[in-house]
């Protein structure tokens, strides 16, 4: 067996230590995985493992809400035992599979070798059972959930046999199996994690950003305030929502260069601003002191519409719990430019709402998966009115943002929302789209 690294070794041992049992879709715990390699190992000498991760899966909760985590899980779980039976067998046959913070560990049955049944898995039937594993995962992801998932969640699939090494105890060799496959499969994710940094370099070189927008309604009074933009890829690109695209910049060494192109790109794009239409452009904190200085200088340049007053810096509420005290100057300093400022995803996560309150935004935007549940939970309301509450204390207009019904509309407005954005009155578009009041 390949020799881990000790950082693998390390992030094995607590990986092992975080195993759960998973009561809905009846994971085994540890102890029945690890007694039925105990077996294996005693009876052949080897055993053979598959660590499937889900990279960055958490990232669907702001979207879906934190059920769609529990449902690929036991998706993933249910297409797993797709594959097995009730006891091991041969090559692509899974026995047990237990669950970690973001991933499976998964025994396989060795082959037998002809004749005496008690051969090893070798090296090519292995890969072969961890492509298929693979594919059949992105299939699951890409068809079967959401959409969407495929483009936020990215399996990688490692495998390793573990060998009972003479000197090292069972948990030591368990350890070292475990090690060298999360090794393989982290080898994937970084080749995966190489793509999309390609895509992005790529998009930012050629101008392939394309910018869309939605528009800010007040459906009381039958007006448009402006618009709240995004930015995606190419259609056909890994890159094409928008959250997919921004989290790959954040984690690139391109942030900068992307958000200078994707805010020169949204500013031009948006060429049929009325006068006193608000803009709402997106921002990371690290790049407001830079994007303030650049749109105070450029932005008239590019459209006649945008003098400061005109443009709200839309930061996500959750980056003032990272330096909180620069930060809190920073934005200090652009409301002295004359911009404006809009936190948003509140009500989504916990966030401290004495930051937010420092933090002196002129609009508050209410997370999509808490709007999405004001016509069935109670408590999404008991929120919206706390945030209605709060945003008027602090002198904050309250957006609703991925508002889809008439219902949801209703319940908003009863609760003391003004203000709104979705697909009830016109769908995101590369253009200022038109705007439609249901009656």
């Amino acid at each position: 067996m390949l020799r881990p690294s000790e950082d693998s070794l390390d992030r094995a041992r607590r990986t092992l230590r975080s195993l759960v049992s998973d009561g809905p879709s009846k994971l085994p715990s540890l102890n029945l995985v690890a007694d039925s390699i105990r077996v294996e190992l005693e009876r052949r000498g080897a055993v053979a493992l598959l660590y499937v991760g889900l990279d960055r899966y958490g990232r669907l909760e702001p979207i879906f809400g934190w059920h769609v985590v529990g449902d690929i899980l036991d998706a993933v779980a249910a297409s797993l035992s797709g594959m097995v039976g009730d006891t091991l067998r041969r090559l692509d046959v899974v026995s047990d599979f237990t669950l970690t913070d973001d991933a499976f560990i998964v025994l396989l049955s060795p082959p037998r070798a002809p004749g005496d049944g008690e051969g090893v898995i070798g090296d090519e039937d292995l890969a072969a059972v961890t492509r298929r594993v693979y594919e059949r995962l992105q299939s699951l992801l890409l068809y079967d959930l959401a959409p969407g998932v495929y483009d936020r969640v990215h399996p990688s699939v490692g495998a390793a046999v573990v060998r009972a090494e003479a000197g090292l105890t069972f948990e030591q060799n368990l350890q070292q199996g475990l090690a060298v496959a999360m090794e393989a499969a982290a080898g994937s994710a970084a080749a995966y994690e190489d793509d999309l940094r390609r895509a992005l370099t790529a998009c930012v070189e050629h101008g392939e950003l394309e910018p869309l927008f939605e528009p800010l309604v007040e459906p009381s009074a039958g007006t448009v305030l402006g618009y709240r933009s995004s930015v995606r890829g190419p259609f056909f690109s890994p890159l094409r929502l928008p959250d997919v695209l921004l989290d790959v910049a954040r984690r690139s060494a391109l942030l900068e260069s992307y958000g200078v192109a994707a805010r020169a790109a949204t500013v031009s794009r948006a060429a049929d601003l009325r006068p006193d239409d608000l803009l709402f452009v997106g921002c990371t904190a690290g790049e407001l002191p830079n994007a303030a200085v650049v749109a105070l200088s450029e932005f008239y340049s590019l459209n006649r519409a945008l003098v400061p007053q005109h443009v709200v810096f839309e930061l996500d509420a959750e980056e003032l719990t990272s330096n909180t005290a620069s930060l809190l100057r920073t934005l200090a300093d652009v409301r002295q430019m004359g911009f404006q400022l809009c936190l948003a995803s509140l009500g989504g996560h916990f966030t401290s709402l004495e930051l937010v309150a420092e933090a002196e935004p002129d609009y508050l935007c209410l997370d999509p998966v808490l709007v999405a549940g004001v016509c069935e939970q109670v408590t999404a309301v008991d929120v919206v009115q706390l945030l209605v509450r709060f945003g008027d204390r602090i002198g904050a207009q309250v957006i609703a943002t991925g508002v889809r019904t008439k219902d949801q509309e209703r319940v908003l407005a009863r609760n003391g929302v003004e203000l709104y954005c979705g697909e009830l009155y016109a769908r995101a578009d590369t253009r200022l789209p038109d705007v439609t009041f249901p009656v």
